[in-house]
């Protein structure tokens, strides 16, 4: 199942956010952030652009948002699905 294709991206609001996240572990929680929002389970593809409008969408930069997704994909949260999406892992979700 593809998540977040269309028209049902929605502001993800958390208590103290800055523009951007300072320390590598807030870094990651962005992009937890995207996929709790979209309730994305292990296995399930979030198309990899939803990252993106969501962060825009928070005020949040752009760069901040891949460092997290990279951070988090170090981490073994999250991995590369085909044709630009991505996904949460077990250990990802588990952090939500």
């Amino acid at each position: 199942m593809l998540r977040g294709g269309g028209t049902d991206i929605l502001p993800v609001t958390r208590a103290g956010d800055g523009a951007m996240a300072t320390s590598d572990a807030d870094k990651a929680r962005l992009a937890l952030d995207v996929f709790a929002h979209f309730e994305t389970e292990p296995g399930e593809l979030l198309a990899a652009g939803n990252l993106l409008s969501i962060a825009a969408m928070n005020g949040w930069e752009t760069t901040a948002v891949v460092a997290s997704y990279e951070h988090g994909r170090a981490l073994g949260w999250f991995e590369d699905g085909p044709n630009g999406t991505v996904t949460i892992t077990p250990a990802g979700r588990a952090q939500i």
